[in-house]
């Protein structure tokens, strides 16, 4: 059975005794606990209670004056509504702390004070709120119809304004003053409290000392094994990773655990990468391959011999060439009778015909359908003739097996010689009309046009 946890169980097994003596170090502590709790614990958690009842009680008072600065900037009567609802909430919370606290203590403090002063901002709140409700309605009015008496009694607003914030910043500072005396009184007898449980744990304090170093010894005895068998593995593994082109056999790493394990995982990854990189490039030659090229013939396409045809169209001009179209006779027909897979094969059969009787210099493409056009640079009539008629008589004695049936294919052939000083599309023009004259003379047979400054004259070969 393969070992899934080996790493686990190491790792579980050195930490469980760090973890015996930090357990052996709470027990000490929770011992040396119990023998005070009963008699200061219910004074500590009342106490404890009680400040932090009063902190919140505080932190509420310094809030409130936030809140009135919310409803201050307030330049809507929603913006307002939401800062009230603020207060309001504010309120019912110091209400609900204050009635706490004043449980707590009990006799101890008098909470008179803090009542009267909380009853008193809550009165400079809702004057403000008046305030802050005749301002919006001012500006409204000044934005809709300014006239002098709303701008004098906005300006007078805004003072107003002014001097109850400063009163409601007097009271919030009163109430935090009362609110301290309490905090104060808390502090004093949590630090009372405090320096009794200090002399009852200096009596454990050494055994707790010789605990605790002897739990950070273990402790570091335990990060080095786990640096040496997990880090340092995992780091070698990912500065394997991190390289542009990781080597599968950089990536094995010695052990039958969780990380050993994860690395051949990881190894496979790679090869899988590697091996869908190599398709992809295989992929991508093809496509380059096919946009110039015929998936059918292997020949070039169209696309590709005109592109060609205009890169080079300066060189053409200057050595001259001949330029034939091919077309295969009949070939609708073959399509109808014999299925459009024979009429591949047909086109195939062609293709190769042409490929192998044309030289290598030649610039061969299936320009559409059953049509091939050949561009033979350097070259004339006289030379090209005779190599296109050998390439006919070869189709023709040719026979392509369909099963039981024996097919025998032609082709027509028109070529054209480039015109000095002329351009290609003539050259191409006279071999297409050269070809139109071969099929209506017949098909299967050569014809070949010469081309004069005024174009005019025809010959035929074969």
């Amino acid at each position: 059975m393969r070992r899934v946890f080996g790493l686990t169980v190491r790792l579980a097994a050195l930490t469980m005794v760090p973890t015996l003596v930090i357990l052996a170090t709470i027990l000490l502590a929770l011992h040396s606990f119990g023998e005070y709790r009963a008699t200061v614990s219910q004074l500590s958690e009342r106490h404890t209670h009680a400040l932090m009842t009063a902190s919140r009680l505080m932190q509420q008072s310094e809030s409130m004056l936030g809140s009135g600065a919310m409803l201050l900037l307030a330049d809507d009567h929603f913006s307002r509504r939401q800062a009230l609802f603020e207060i309001a909430d504010r309120r019912e919370w110091m209400e609900r702390l204050v009635d706490e606290l004043a449980a707590i203590r009990g006799e101890a403090g008098s909470f008179d004070d803090i009542e009267r002063v909380r009853d008193q901002l809550m009165e400079s709140f809702d004057a403000l709120d008046a305030l802050v409700q005749r301002r919006i309605d001012l500006v409204g009015q000044l934005q809709q119809a300014p006239d002098e008496t709303s701008d004098a009694l906005l300006r007078e607003t805004e003072r107003l304004l002014a001097r109850q914030m400063r009163t409601n910043r007097s009271l919030s500072q009163d109430l935090s003053v009362a609110i301290g005396y309490h905090v104060s009184g808390i502090r004093l007898d949590i630090r009372d409290a405090a320096e009794q449980m200090e002399q009852q744990l200096r009596q454990r304090e050494g055994a707790l000392k010789g605990f605790a170093l002897l739990a950070v010894l273990l402790l570091l005895a335990t990060a080095y094994h786990i640096n040496r068998s997990v880090v340092r593995r995992v780091v070698k593994l990912q500065r394997v990773i991190s390289r542009e082109r990781p080597a599968p056999h950089e990536l094995r790493v010695d052990g039958s655990d969780e990380i050993a394990q994860m690395a051949r995982s990881i190894q496979r990854y790679v090869h899988r990468i590697n091996d869908n990189e190599r398709r992809i490039m295989t992929m991508n030659r093809e496509l380059d391959f096919l946009a110039t090229h015929d998936a059918l013939t292997q020949l070039r396409n169209r696309h590709y011999f005109e592109r060609e045809l205009n890169e080079r169209r300066n060189a053409l001009a200057a050595e001259g060439y001949c330029v034939a179209m091919i077309d295969i006779d009949h070939f609708k027909a073959i399509n109808d009778t014999h299925g459009h897979e024979a009429g591949d094969r047909v086109i195939r059969c062609v293709a190769d015909r042409l490929r192998r009787g044309l030289p290598e210099s030649a610039l061969l493409a299936r320009y559409g359908g059953e049509e091939f056009v050949a561009l033979l640079p350097g070259s004339d009539i006289d030379t090209v003739v005779p190599m296109l008629e050998q390439i006919r008589q070869g189709l023709e004695s040719h026979s392509i097996e369909l099963g039981e049936t024996a097919l025998r294919v032609t082709a027509s052939f028109g070529l054209a010689q480039q015109l000095p000083g002329g351009e290609f599309d003539e050259a191409l023009k006279a071999a297409d009309e050269a070809l139109y004259r071969a099929k209506r003379s017949g098909r299967n047979r050569v014809m070949y046009r010469w081309l004069s400054q005024d174009d005019s004259g025809d010959a035929a070969y074969g």
